[in-house]
């Protein structure tokens, strides 16, 4: 007899996005998801509508699965937004949702299903595709095909050699996640804002395995909504002012995530001493390895345009960066994102001609 369906927590978090969070809560209510399904969606103080347009649709809302509404008393930001959100959960699984994207209709079934088969699991990574405001109708088509299906699947290990090692890897940035890797372990650090991933992708791998499906996209994330996440000032990411900001954005994301990520290593370190010993400790040393070299490279990156030309050529050739681009980075940010401005105005219309 095949294991029975798990208790999924379908968790979407919203902040200020009046004008795309109706169409992220609809895509939830879509899940053809024949298990039990509860909804969380939680905002985190918004000063728009979102709140009330969210409350609109849950009003509206005919199903009989279980739904929780929930506000933050203040804005809370990402990492204790979440904290906020998921310990109203009461599923086995945590499935992440943005207030600006929208899931497949059949993103539940497949990752339930995938479960069943996996029990062992204690992350899944899927597939995604990016949108804009361009292409969005083709997105919300996509979104409503219930015909997905796992093309490919991979059990990835840190503690077995006969399996290959999970790569943090955001082609398979949309993932679900085990409640344990949050009763396990702490709530995320008030600055993981920028590294919640990061902790719940290096949680799960101390947990237990990982599984990478390959899929249709079972997610579709909108990029042009000025989401914290780009750093931008503009929808025109070619300007000026938008090189800028995101490039100050990313000199705050490595400065900031920086003392996360030592506490988020810290953290795992504590917990392999208490809960493992002999060969499968041994097995973790690769894994913490890595880490260590992604917590250098937040080092390195958090100092990027706070140093000189010379420093930012060291961190180029230390990290082989190729190209014109990561070339042009080596030089002061006014004249990085000024000739990078100028490149691209002189780009645009010759791609248009070239049509």
């Amino acid at each position: 007899m095949p294991p029975a369906l798990p208790k999924l927590s379908y968790v979407l978090l919203s902040h200020n996005r009046e004008k795309y969070i109706r169409a992220a809560i609809e895509s939830a209510f879509a899940q053809d998801y024949e298990g039990e399904l509860e909804y969380i969606f939680s905002d985190d103080c918004s000063t728009d509508r979102t709140f009330e347009i969210i409350k609109e649709c849950v009003a509206a809302y005919k199903g009989n699965r279980r739904v929780v509404v929930t506000q933050t008393p203040r804005n809370m930001r990402l990492a204790l937004h979440t904290n906020h959100a998921v310990s109203f959960a009461t599923g086995s699984w945590i499935i992440r949702a943005d207030d600006d994207d929208l899931s497949s209709v059949s993103r539940c079934r497949i990752i339930g299903d995938a479960i069943c088969r996996h029990p062992e699991v204690k992350f899944i990574a899927t597939n995604y595709m990016n949108f804009t405001a361009a292409n969005e109708q083709d997105a919300f088509e996509k979104s409503q095909y219930s015909g997905s299906f796992v093309k490919a699947e991979q059990v990835c290990s840190i503690f077995d050699e006969s399996l290959p090692a999970p790569e943090f890897d955001y082609a398979y940035y949309f993932k679900a996640w085990h409640i344990d890797i949050y009763k396990e372990f702490s709530p995320l650090p008030v600055h993981a804002d920028y590294v919640d991933d990061y902790f719940c992708f290096h949680r799960g791998c101390i947990l237990g395995p990982a599984l990478y499906l390959t899929t249709e996209p079972l997610v579709f994330a909108r990029v042009d909504s000025g989401n914290q996440s780009t750093g931008e000032t503009s929808p025109d990411s070619r300007g000026y002012d938008s090189i800028v900001a995101h490039e100050r954005f990313v000199d705050k994301y490595f400065n900031i995530s920086y003392e996360p990520m030592q506490l988020l290593s810290g953290e795992l370190e504590k917990y392999v001493a208490e809960h493992y010993t002999g060969l499968t400790k041994i097995k973790t040393a690769t894994f913490f390895d890595k880490l260590t070299g992604e917590l250098a490279k937040f080092d390195d990156y958090r100092n990027f345009w706070r140093k000189g030309i010379k420093y930012r050529w060291q961190i180029r050739t230390k990290y082989r960066e190729k190209g014109m681009f990561s070339l042009l980075r080596c030089l002061p940010l006014p004249l990085f994102a000024g000739i990078l401005c100028t490149l691209r105005l002189i780009k645009r219309p010759l791609d248009k001609s070239t049509k």
